[in-house]
């Protein structure tokens, strides 16, 4: 015996309703099965590991630094500020203008790289640090770099920094000069030069495949990082970094 739920409040069995409530009845169940896809489908990608959203910037408001980083220091919101997409209204992205500072933000998250290997980002460099150059102290600045933390430390932190130079070429690999043992530091160049400059671009790296050339392994059965930093960066050049940056996550292909 099939009963449904009348709006009267009152259960009866389907044979007893008529048209309009039986043609209510079903569309209520497509309705109901609709819904049982979707969050089947929800759970699936979920557990089968697709992608590990780190930000897409669409929840944080206008104007202030975007929700759950944070920065060395409290300045950190001055230069690093959430903007609206004139071009894509809904859409919000980080926009960062770093005039003479070595501000950064970081975002701490728990991603292990065995089973999200690709990060993928757009970004959009407005202006580059001049003559920058990532591996000599005096010009170790960046117009963008996004860079994966794999141990947060004070006194050993080690992070592979994929950057947008001024004047590396692009898929050089270098180290940075401020980082001494056992602390480490390598930099990917991803893209270089002003050739591209208001141009999103949109990036996908295998960080898996950096980590284990970059550190000699030969099998990772677990690699969890610890945390993601977003730098634009002019303290040593003196001068002014801009760029943009968006859709930033992690995905198992």
């Amino acid at each position: 015996m099939v009963y449904v739920y009348r709006t009267k409040l009152i259960f009866q069995p389907l044979w007893r309703l008529n048209v309009i409530e039986i043609k209510y009845f079903y569309s209520q169940m497509k309705l109901f099965s609709t819904f049982l896809f979707l969050l089947l489908i929800s759970f699936f990608d979920s557990e089968t590991g697709a992608i590990f959203m780190v930000d897409n910037f669409n929840s944080s408001q206008v104007g202030i630094l975007p929700e759950g980083w944070s920065g060395r220091k409290k300045e950190a919101a001055k230069y690093y500020k959430i903007k609206e997409d004139p071009e894509d209204k809904g859409n919000k992205y980080l926009s960062v203008t770093n005039d003479s500072t070595d501000m950064f933000i970081i975002k701490k998250i728990k991603v292990d790289l065995v089973k999200y290997p690709f990060l993928n980002w757009k970004w959009k460099i407005n202006q580059l640090p001049k003559n920058g150059k990532e591996n000599k102290k005096k010009t170790c600045d960046v117009a963008a770099s996004v860079n994966v933390v794999l141990v947060a430390s004070k006194w050993r932190p080690k992070t592979i920094k994929y950057s947008w130079s001024t004047t590396l070429k692009k898929n050089v690999f270098t180290k940075s000069p401020y980082a001494f043992w056992p602390s480490r530091c390598d930099i990917i160049v991803i893209e270089s030069g002003d050739e591209l400059k208001g141009q999103w671009i949109t990036e996908k790296r295998n960080v898996l495949e950096d980590y284990i050339r970059l550190y000699k392994k030969k099998k990772v059965k677990s690699r969890v990082i610890d945390a993601l930093v977003i730098m634009s960066d002019g303290d040593n050049t003196k001068s002014v970094s801009a760029a943009d940056y968006d859709d930033i996550f992690f995905s198992a292909n």
